[in-house]
C-alpha cells in the first residue's frame, strides 16, 4: 500500500519541481522594498504594490542613455512580444524607473510612444525619492565628464552611469525572485521565466 501511494504522489512532485528558474537566484526570493511617492509617465502615483497580481519585471536606466538602456529595451520589448503572442498580455508588467531626474513624465511619455513601448511603466520622482529607490536595490549613479570627438572637435559631455546593470523579476505575490546582471538579455529564457511565473 505504502509502495502504491508512494509511485502516486512520486510523479506530482517530479513535474511541480521540474521548471527551476534560468536566471541569478542566490539571495531569493526576497521582499519587494517598495518605491515612494514616484509618479508614472501620465504624472499619476505609482507603486510597485499595484502591479500585485502581475509578474513584474523591473529596471533602471534613463531616456539619454545611448547604448545600455536602448538595448535592455529592446529586449524586454521582444520579451513583452513573445508572451503576448503567448496570449499572456495584462498578465505582466515592464517596469522601468528613471536613474536620471531630468526625465519628467512628459519625457518618458514621449519615449513610451515613439517606441511602441506600450507594456512598459516609466516611473520618475525627484532626486531625493529617486535616490532612496536607488539605494534600496543597490543602484549607484553617478554623473561623470566624458570627452567626445565631434568632426575633429572634442567637446565635455555629462554622462550618467548606473551600476550594476540589474533586471528583477518579481513574482505575483510581491517577492524579488530573480535577476539577470549585464547588458545583453537572453529573451527566450526570460520568457520562459515570466510564462512559468504567471501559471502558478
Amino acid at each position: 500500500m505504502k509502495r502504491i501511494v508512494l509511485m502516486l504522489i512520486l510523479p506530482f512532485f517530479i513535474f511541480s519541481g521540474s521548471f527551476a528558474l534560468q536566471g541569478s537566484t542566490k539571495g531569493f526570493p526576497k521582499p519587494v522594498v517598495e518605491v515612494e511617492n514616484l509618479v508614472n509617465e501620465e504624472g499619476k502615483p505609482t507603486k510597485l504594490g499595484d502591479f500585485k497580481g502581475k509578474v513584474v519585471i523591473l529596471y533602471f536606466g534613463f531616456t539619454n542613455c545611448m547604448h545600455v538602456c536602448p538595448t535592455l529595451t529592446a529586449a524586454l520589448k521582444q520579451v513583452s512580444e513573445k508572451l503576448n503572442e503567448k496570449g499572456y498580455k495584462g498578465k505582466y508588467q515592464i517596469v522601468f524607473i528613471t536613474v536620471d531626474p531630468k526625465d519628467s513624465p512628459e519625457v518618458l511619455k514621449e519615449y513610451k510612444t515613439t517606441r511602441n513601448l506600450d507594456d512598459f511603466a516609466f516611473l520618475t520622482g525627484n532626486p531625493k525619492d529617486l535616490k532612496k529607490v536607488w539605494d534600496a536595490y543597490g543602484i549607484e549613479v553617478k554623473e561623470k565628464i566624458m570627452e567626445m570627438d565631434h568632426g575633429g572637435h572634442k567637446m565635455k559631455h555629462k554622462m550618467i552611469t548606473h551600476t550594476p546593470v540589474r533586471t528583477i523579476i518579481i513574482d505575483k505575490d510581491g517577492k524579488q525572485i530573480e535577476e539577470w546582471l549585464g547588458i545583453y538579455l537572453p529573451v527566450e529564457k526570460i520568457v520562459e521565466d515570466v510564462e512559468e511565473l504567471i501559471k502558478k
